[in-house]
């Protein structure tokens, strides 16, 4: 019979909080594998988590949902056997074939001591056994290109040969909450899975300016959300808001070099409020240092002063070689780089400010009408959507 081996790597270092930590993941699990359910018994202890498969021709879709789950470390494909030596020589001798070519090592590890041989002596009695029998094979015990691993555990033996690497990182949901700012670029979807992978729940919020943002533009967003939604947790939403009644104050602004500075502050205000109703605890961006001139650290200082949540900024030190690889592993690139535009990128000024000060941004906003527009647009131009079986659903 095989099982899936699952270990929890970083969780087991978390003392006193560890079961925290591991219920939310195998919260988590479980949710992912609901439509395979049927096709696996499931057997949990405090370092690792057994799928043990009844239907293994389900195995490589289980797999593909594991992989998508933040918090796992890696995982094997096990084949379980008894305690009887000789049925665990059998059974390493089953898979051996796929040793040719390779060189290879044995590991032993028994954590049930009742297992009579030492690790030691059962290592070279299978090693032997492998030598004899299969060729083209050596032996390698600093460097293996294949480590054979045997493990000898309670009333069974798992014998497994790779190591599937997880996703690492913590469970989402153990982080708290957080808003990501998501436009329709490559650098907030990837920022969004950063925040993801450290624990965080992520809710988002894109900004729009019909007609001038076209409906592409948006569907766009949709369907960067979708991407990233299989690393999410169940109960996420998506918030759309019409920004094109502050924008239209906005370009009332004399000083136009501030129009992206002070849009972003009425970006954050409004994320903040949001942030108030559904009790999140942080704002989510995609500023890398340096990278435009909203994103110089004079700008990101005065952006950030009005927000009164702490606002994390996964890609701050990223290149955009490294965000766009992150993009292209989690399929968002191809949709990022469509060619349609989002509001920031349309109404960029033709020079905008790199090193704003607060006062000059605070006396820009004086001159507008920004605080009533700002409570109207919370009232009347925010949807929020939620995603079902694949398909988004705007919520009553």
């Amino acid at each position: 019979m095989k099982s899936i081996l699952v270990r929890y790597g970083e969780l087991t270092l978390k003392g006193s909080n560890r079961d925290i930590f591991i219920d939310k993941l195998n919260k988590n699990i479980k949710f992912k594998l609901k439509p395979f359910k049927s096709f696996f018994d499931y057997k949990k202890d405090r370092n690792s988590l057994e799928l043990e498969i009844i239907d293994e021709k389900y195995i490589d879709q289980i797999l593909e949902e594991l992989k998508t789950v933040f918090g796992i470390h890696s995982m094997s494909i096990a084949h379980r056997v008894g305690h009887d030596s000789q049925e665990i020589i059998k059974k390493v001798m089953e898979i051996a074939p796929t040793l040719s070519g390779f060189s290879f090592k044995i590991e032993v590890l028994r954590k049930d001591k009742s297992f009579k041989i030492p690790s030691d002596i059962f290592k070279r009695e299978i090693a032997s056994e492998i030598l004899k029998t299969i060729p083209n094979i050596t032996v390698d015990v600093k460097n293996p290109q294949k480590l054979v691993n045997v493990l000898i555990k309670n009333n069974n033996t798992y014998i497994y040969i790779d190591k599937i690497q997880g996703l690492k990182g913590l469970p989402v949901g153990t982080s708290g909450r957080g808003i990501s700012m998501i436009s329709g670029g490559i650098d907030s979807p990837v920022a969004s899975y950063l925040a993801l992978k450290r624990g965080m729940k992520v809710d988002f919020l894109h900004f729009m300016t019909p007609p001038h943002t076209t409906p592409e533009a948006v569907q766009k967003v949709f369907d960067l959300i979708k991407v990233t939604s299989k690393y999410n947790v169940r109960d996420f939403n998506f918030y759309v808001c019409d920004f094109s009644m502050l924008l239209k104050e906005l370009m009332h602004m004399k000083n136009d070099s501030y129009r992206i500075t002070i849009m972003r502050r009425v970006f954050l205000i409004i994320a903040n409020k949001l942030a108030d109703k559904i009790e999140a605890q942080a704002i989510i961006t995609g500023d890398a240092l340096g990278q435009v001139a909203s994103q110089t650290i004079d700008s990101m200082n005065v952006i950030g002063s009005v927000s009164e949540r702490q606002i994390l900024r996964p890609l701050i030190t990223y290149d955009k070689e490294e965000i766009i690889k992150i993009s292209e592993y989690i399929g968002a690139y191809p949709i990022s780089i469509l060619p349609f535009d989002d509001v920031c990128s349309m109404y960029v000024p033709n020079k905008p400010i790199i090193k704003p000060t607060l006062k000059e941004a605070e006396f820009q906003e004086k001159e507008l009408m920004l605080d009533v527009m700002i409570d109207k647009t919370l009232k009347d131009s925010i949807k929020k959507y939620y995603l079902k079986d694949g398909e988004w659903f705007e919520a009553e």
